[in-house]
């Protein structure tokens, strides 16, 4: 496996770390070495020192041991102080400094001295003794060898012949002389004997001193460079280890710096081959980008251009099923009329599908009570399993009432359903509906052919067709588009079939729980003709217009037509409409450019007119081009009825002259005190409006709008308050000229109410 060029860095970096804390580890570890070796250094110093104190010692006792037979006690105290002190040092020696000198040598040399103290002594003591005795006894022999005795005596010569006597002084006699002498003798020789025993002994111990102390410094010797020998060598292996490991860091940062520099130059190549491999692929993107877009332009523009001709087709076969109401006429019509609705439906299924493929879908949420959609699919699709001899079954487990977007529940429900009773032959459908736990479930189950796993692995997939499905209508969408709707609504769908036994699809839904449906949600449409109503269309595609045309003559209802601005501008100069259809997309201006120049144009009622928008486009839905400012939407094709029903919803909102209407107000009664608090709340609202366009607050004025919108729509009134809406929610940044312009027409329009409603008030009182 190789590795990246990161972690071959990091690797790196991680020996580099591991060597240079190796390093840092050892140089520590050398320094303590060197500490310790110049501890030994400083021991060995000591030791030196010690010795040569202690031969200097020694020196200096042999020396005064010389003279030990002129000693006096004074000086064998000093003698013996010098010994002690030697002995101290020995003794230091022996404790500290074992390892330069042999315990027992220590021991025996201390012992020669103590013993050679002891002979000095003894030769001090003899003389000592040999001094007492000539100190003691020669002043009495001296005594006696000077006395005299008086002796008489016979003379000599003829004196004494005579016997003539004579008195003499005679000496005493030598006898003590002689024992003193023979004494001393004595004493010498003992002397003599001692000194020359001491000095052999002397000899013998100045010998053993003299070989101890050559001993003691040999071993010393000896010892001193075995430590200087162990300090030059320690410090020698600590240069060579220091040196190793500088010279592996050398090596291991230019190994470091050359795979480093190989790999980047891999890099490099590797990443020029990227990038021409990028381009390369860029390119395809684009290329199959380009091809992409023009597909689905393709696509767009194919069913755009196809709903155009149906919706006149479509309309056109309307209108002729009016005019022929016998004969095979009718069921040509019919026949002919079928198939724009087929053709229609698997247009929009192309386009729904688009839509929901790229993501421009947003689920639309609304109170709606569950029973209803399961009604709704019962009442839709029981004639026909009826028609192919199926049994429907439908099992309604919940009457909740549920936050959720119903048209594409319903859409879930009828392409499922559409799929069983279309791969069923014989037995039955069965649909259940359930909630539980914010959860819808869905399930439809049948007795069809099945699938087998292969195809339960494809069925989801756009444009996918089974065997079964080669000979039946469709594109192979409904169920690409039923997943897709459950993804969009954060749901999931489980598959469960078999091989001629049947299917068995179960979709679930997450969904909150409402409080109540609005009543306008479950009010049915009824269309109430209303001669007074004038409308203005515009197309590029006259064969439309002339339909359109016709369509709203059936109904009694006024309809001029136009191709381009001019002519609409024109006409609603001269008059005033109470409902403007457009096209959406025209060669020279499109619905959106015509809507901006009517609202900032001042000819007629431009400013107010409710536009509703025409388009074969699926690019866009109903609540986007609502909130661009539209007053309604009509998708083509359309039927008559979905034209006179968009017509009645939208023209409901103004009045003919573009002024308020208080007849569904007033109709409730008390009509004077209603336009009294009418002016009054009116007043009040107007002036909240002013401030917030003033202060440019935003959030306020949204509100505003949202709360005037109630009220203004029982007058017909509220169109200005509609596009102050789509401006505050186009997503796009706000224009302050169009903003005022907006608020303009809001201000306007509560003028004009509180004007029109001051005039009814005094009508009444008058009245």
């Amino acid at each position: 496996m190789r590795l990246l060029l990161q972690h071959r860095i990091l690797l790196g970096y991680i020996i580099l770390i591991a060597v240079i804390g190796s390093m840092a580890a050892t140089m520590l570890h050398e320094r303590g070495r060197v500490h310790k070796i110049e501890l030994e250094a400083t021991q060995i110093r000591e030791a030196n020192q010690t010795i040569n104190a202690a031969h200097r010692h020694i020196t200096i006792l042999a020396t005064l041991g010389e003279s030990a037979i002129t000693w006096d006690e004074e000086d064998f105290q000093k003698y013996q102080l010098r010994r002690q002190k030697v002995d101290s040092l020995l003794q230091i020696l022996q404790r500290d400094y074992g390892e330069f000198i042999s315990f027992n040598q220590i021991n025996t040399f201390r012992v020669l001295l103590a013993n050679k103290e002891e002979h000095l002594f003894h030769t001090m003591k003899i003389h000592q003794r040999q001094d007492s005795l000539l100190l003691e006894q020669l002043p009495l022999v001296t005594e006696q060898a000077t006395s005299f005795r008086t002796v008489t005596r016979k003379k000599k010569g003829i004196a004494g012949f005579f016997g003539a006597k004579e008195t003499v002084q005679v000496p005493m006699q030598s006898n003590l002389l002689h024992a003193l002498n023979r004494q001393l003798i004595s004493r010498q020789q003992q002397i003599s004997d001692n000194t020359d025993s001491l000095c052999v002994q002397n000899k013998e111990l100045n010998s053993k001193l003299s070989t101890l102390l050559q001993e003691l410094d040999e071993q010393s010797q000896t010892a001193f460079q075995n430590k200087e020998q162990h300090i030059k060598e320690s410090y020698e292996r600590s240069a060579v280890i220091v040196t190793i490991l500088i010279i592996s860091v050398i090596v291991l940062l230019m190994v470091s710096y050359w795979i480093i520099q190989r790999d980047i130059r891999v890099k490099e190549k590797t990443k020029e081959r990227q990038e021409k491999l990028i381009e390369q692929l860029n390119k395809s993107v684009q290329e199959n980008e380009t091809l992409i877009a023009s597909r689905k332009k393709a696509v767009h523009t194919i069913t755009h251009e196809l709903r155009t001709p149906l919706a006149a087709i479509t309309g056109y076969t309307e209108l002729l099923q009016k005019e022929f109401s016998k004969g095979n006429n009718v069921h040509f019509i019919e026949n002919i009329q079928e198939s724009s609705e087929r053709m229609r439906i698997m247009l929009n299924t192309l386009l729904d599908f688009f839509r929901l493929d790229n993501g421009k879908e947003q689920p639309r949420l609304s109170p709606c009570r569950i029973s209803t959609i399961t009604h709704t699919l019962e009442t839709e699709f029981t004639p026909i399993a009826m028609s192919k001899e199926l049994s429907l079954t439908v099992k309604d487990g919940s009457d909740a009432i549920v936050l959720t977007d119903k048209e594409r529940i319903l859409q879930i429900g009828n392409n499922l359903l559409s799929n069983a009773v279309k791969f069923t032959e014989k037995g039955g459908v069965f649909l259940t509906t359930d909630y539980d736990n914010g959860i819808l479930t869905l399930v439809v189950e049948d007795t069809g052919t099945g699938m087998t796993e292969e195809e339960q692995l494809q069925i989801f997939g756009a444009f996918e067709r089974l065997s079964n499905a080669a000979v039946k209508d469709g594109f192979g969408l409904g169920l690409a588009i039923v997943h897709n709707i459950v993804t969009m609504l954060h749901g999931k769908t489980r598959l469960e079939s078999k091989k001629g036994k049947g299917s068995r699809f179960t979709v679930e839904i997450p969904m909150q729980e409402a409080e109540e449906v609005p009543e306008q949600e479950m009010q049915t449409y009824i269309h109430r003709k209303k001669k007074n109503l004038k409308v203005v269309a515009i197309d590029n595609d006259e064969v439309l217009l002339l339909m359109l045309k016709e369509m709203y003559a059936q109904e009694g209802i006024h309809c001029d037509i136009c191709t381009d601005v001019a002519e609409l501008m024109e006409l609603i100069r001269r008059k005033e409409y109470g409902l403007l259809l457009a096209d959406l997309k025209m060669p020279d201006t499109n619905g959106f450019e015509l809507l901006e120049l009517l609202r900032s144009s001042n000819v007629g009622n431009s400013k107010i007119i409710p536009v509703v928008v025409a388009t074969a486009s699926g690019s866009c839905n109903a609540e986007e081009l609502i909130e661009r400012g539209f007053a309604g939407c009509l998708f083509k094709p359309f039927s008559i009825s979905e034209l006179m029903e968009a017509s009645d919803r939208c023209s409901m909102k103004a009045t003919p002259c573009g002024k308020p209407d208080f007849s569904t107000l007033l109709s409730y009664g008390n009509e004077a005190v209603m336009l009294e608090k009418l002016i009054a709340e009116t007043e009040k609202e107007m002036q909240a409006v002013r401030d917030a366009a003033t202060q440019k607050d935003l959030p306020k004025l949204d509100a505003l709008t949202h709360h005037l919108r109630s009220s203004w729509e029982i007058l017909r009134a509220d169109q200005p308050l509609r596009g102050l809406y789509g401006l505050l929610h186009n997503g796009t940044t706000l224009d302050d000229n169009a903003l005022n312009h907006a608020v303009t027409l809001i201000l306007d329009m509560g003028t004009e109410i509180i004007r029109l409603a001051k005039e009814e008030r005094r009508k009444f009182k008058n009245g």
